[in-house]
């Protein structure tokens, strides 16, 4: 069975380079929905945090409340960097995963349905 589905690991992780891309040529679709969806998920609502936020710090300066723009900006500081560092994180899970779970097809025929993360 294992000679039946081969799966080179440096194909599934040029494939992540979108995500998800590496699951679906592994044939894990659930897997490729997973990691794509948090992933875009994450990015796209950081850079609409970060675009929204803009404006309604400008808008709040205009109307000369410097104080809540400062506390604001200093709170969207740390959001943006919180959801864009967990977006890439998950970006390079599915990496660590994509590669893996192709090692473990052509190894036994079969991937893991387990999810795997990136670790230091």
């Amino acid at each position: 069975m294992a000679a039946t589905r081969r799966r080179d690991w440096r194909i599934a992780a040029a494939l992540s380079i979108v995500p998800g891309g590496g699951q679906l040529y592994n044939g894990q679709a659930a897997k490729a929905r997973y990691y794509f969806m948090w992933t875009a998920g994450c990015l796209a609502a950081d850079v609409l945090f970060f675009l929204g936020g803009s404006a309604l710090g400008r808008q709040w300066i205009a109307d000369g409340r410097l104080i809540p723009a400062m506390i604001f900006g200093m709170v969207a500081i740390f959001v943006f960097i919180g959801l864009l560092v967990y977006g890439l994180f998950i970006w390079g899970s599915a990496v660590v995963d994509a590669t893996a779970a192709a090692r473990e097809i052509t190894d036994t025929g079969e991937g893991s349905p387990k999810l795997r993360y990136f670790h230091l």
